[in-house]
């Protein structure tokens, strides 16, 4: 075994654990609408048990349905004995699927919405909260409502219990109850449940205790943000000093974590943050308490984590998004096929979905919140399939196919595959695409597609394959843009540059490089060239603040930060390209027009699907599927999920059976 820290066994309390791998909790929206356990929960939460962590800790629970709930999709509940049915099911499951079952008590306070609730969310204090995913104005909470809550927390642990789950977590971070109570920022009472330091924490102190009295021995956790990273907030100083005393009333174990909804980007990190970062403050939180500690943060690699555990710097590794990607990370790191693993990028696509208030999903693992699918089996029997474009989409069809027992033909016109994987991957920053973009290529090797690079399917070239099915996946082009003047400058896509099909002549402050088109693509050819000592100028119709609006909101956020402080980049906002002249570009801004010195054009304006190639196989006598940016421009889980959604509803589209007889 390469991994023996990692997979050595563990005990809380008297809770022994198979290993150091713990699921996170995390929301799915798999919930029913009432708050009960559902089999697409159950279903969702096995398939990461039999994946071979050695405890899972189920999302978070709440425990007041009256004031408690922080989502407007279903959240589980376990605030009465109506829930209990559901929930005993769920730790069964994973208790069958030879995990140990853990379930996460939540109260949200202030990130309660008043549009799910029907009244005012509470908080310890009437302070505002306005973030990028909730703005909301609580009232202060009475003292014998306090009181209360503490009995609904103990309450739903007794539940717990019953159910047979194996320990309770609390959720005392990211801005829940718990944390509000803590932070000098969002408590501002002046009586037994605020004032200063002690006051603040008499709240989860008293919560522990009456948790701790209702559970007996069953081991207890508290979920913590060790630091709020916010000015006047909760630091890591505060939290050497609060987790020994959570302890001392009765926790067992400290689950590290950080921020709230003033700082999401410190809980579910962007691409850009490196690996492991939290581990330095899980140390500290170990060394302060004596307690074990579990630790999340961006770890990805079975080597991180077993490193991690081997200096003493966690005693469990807690895996997030990384199980929504590969459900079976800890089997295939246990049996020695690391590489096999499919890798979580942080590109976040399960925090946009469940943001919009549907299931969890994953951009890379589109049977992700669809776990009571029916597996794809050979169904294909040997017939022939063709995939146009080696872009993500097409690659997850092509091995899709090739899983079904199809004989697969993957045509792409460059002589690499990858597509939009590496245009994605090439800016600073974002180079953990670049580890999905390896395993599909390991995953192709080993597979029976038959890839043709440097070859363009046509009518003529699809048609010779006699295919009993074709999947186009040949992305989009660049939206028509009219452009006067008489040329003279080297203009070409930024997703071309990208890609590494286009060379640059030398620019300078004088004579930029202009590219026009302010969203995530020409923001991010931008910082590109800029890293590569070139002088930019990003012309934009939008205002400045719009730049790449549509970009995934947290990395969003990081990225604005570096354009901004980066001196050889300069936005020109509310300006339209309309000539190009000799070695200058025409501007025009708000009525006036100026010539502008460049060295190259680069079009990020827009793009379009590219629909030729459908259309043109639209008479051959098979069924043909546009997936992709063939279909709409999206981003790469659209068209791996596009991908997967295809390859599932061929059984039905080939053999065509009637639901009756009759």
């Amino acid at each position: 075994m390469g991994f023996p820290h990692l997979f050595a066994p563990f005990a809380i309390r008297d809770l022994r654990l198979k290993n150091r791998i713990v699921m996170a909790p995390m929301e799915s929206h798999l919930g029913n609408a009432d708050g009960s356990v559902s089999k697409e929960a159950i279903a969702y939460y096995r398939e990461r048990a039999l994946g071979g962590v050695g405890m899972v800790v189920v999302e978070y629970t709440c425990v007041d349905g009256q004031e408690g709930f922080s989502s407007m999709a279903p959240q589980l509940r376990l605030d009465s004995p109506f829930y209990r049915s559901g929930h005993g099911k769920l730790a069964a499951a994973i208790q069958s699927g030879g995990a140990r079952a853990c379930v996460q008590l939540s109260h949200a306070g202030r990130q309660s919405r008043e549009s799910v609730l029907g009244r005012q969310p509470v908080a310890p204090s009437a302070v505002p909260l306005t973030s990028l995913y909730l703005n909301a104005v609580p009232r202060a909470l009475e003292a014998d409502e306090i009181a209360r809550i503490v009995r609904r927390y103990a309450d739903a642990a007794a539940l717990a219990a019953q159910c047979g789950y194996d320990a309770v977590m609390l959720h005392g971070a990211h801005g829940y109850l718990l944390q509000q109570f803590l932070s000098p920022l969002v408590n501002r009472r002046d009586d037994e449940w605020g004032g200063d330091f002690e006051r603040r924490l008499r709240f989860p102190l008293e919560v522990v205790k009456a948790v701790r009295a209702a559970i007996g021995n069953m081991p207890l956790l508290y979920r913590l943000s060790v630091s709020d990273f916010i000015e006047g907030g909760l630091t890591i100083e505060d939290s050497e000093r609060i987790a020994p005393r959570l302890c001392e009333a009765g926790v067992d174990a400290i689950d590290i974590s950080c921020g709230s909804l003033d700082r999401v980007d410190v809980i579910v990190e962007p691409m850009s943050i490196e690996e492991g970062w939290r581990l330095p403050m899980a140390r500290r939180i170990r060394a302060a308490t004596g307690k074990p500690v579990i630790c999340a943060g961006v770890i990805r690699r079975p080597e991180m984590a077993e490193a991690a555990i081997a200096a003493g710097d966690a005693d469990m590794i807690s895996l997030g998004r990384a199980l929504l990607a590969d459900p079976l990370w800890p089997n295939k790191a246990r049996m020695g096929r690391a590489d096999d693993i499919r890798p979580c990028t942080s590109c976040n696509w399960c925090i946009k979905e469940t943001g919009s208030n549907r299931g969890v999903s994953c951009a890379e693992n589109p049977r992700c919140g669809h776990e009571t699918d029916p597996p794809i089996d050979a169904f294909g029997n040997g017939r022939r399939a063709v995939v146009v474009g080696a872009g993500p989409g097409g690659i997850a069809a092509a091995l899709l196919l090739d899983q079904a027992g199809f004989a697969v033909t993957l045509f792409e016109k460059r002589r690499t595959a990858g597509g939009n994987l590496i245009t994605s991957a090439t800016p600073p920053n974002k180079e953990k695409l670049f580890w999905y973009h390896d395993f599909l290529q390991r995953r192709l090797a080993a597979s029976g597609v038959d890839l043709r690079l440097g070859t363009e399917a046509t009518m003529e070239t699809v048609d010779a394959e006699r295919p009993d099915v074709v999947v186009v996946a040949g992305g989009s082009r660049l939206a028509p843009l009219e452009l006067g003047g008489s040329g003279g400058l080297p203009v070409r896509p930024a997703f071309a540059l990208l890609l590494g099909d286009v060379e640059l002549p030398p620019s300078s402050p004088e004579r930029p490089i202009l590219i026009y088109g302010g969203g995530e693509t020409g923001t991010e050819t931008a910082e590109h060239l800029a890293g590569q000592g070139h002088h930019v100028l990003l012309a934009t119709r939008s205002d400045a603040a719009m730049l790449a609006r549509n970009a995934e909101p947290l990395y969003r956020i990081h990225l604005l930060q570096r354009l901004r402080a980066n001196a050889a980049i300069t936005v020109a906002d509310h300006s339209l390209l309309t000539a190009i002249e000799g070695d200058h570009v025409l501007l025009e801004s708000r009525g006036e027009t100026r010539r502008q010195p460049a060295a190259a054009v680069l079009l990020a304006h827009g793009l379009v699907p590219d629909t030729a190639l459908a259309e043109a196989l639209r008479d051959l006598p098979v069924p043909v599927v546009p997936i992709g940016d063939a279909v709409r421009v999206g981003r790469i889980g659209e068209a791996v999920r596009d991908a997967y959604r295809c390859v599932q509803d061929l059984r039905r589209t080939l053999y065509q059976p009637e639901a009756i007889a009759c």
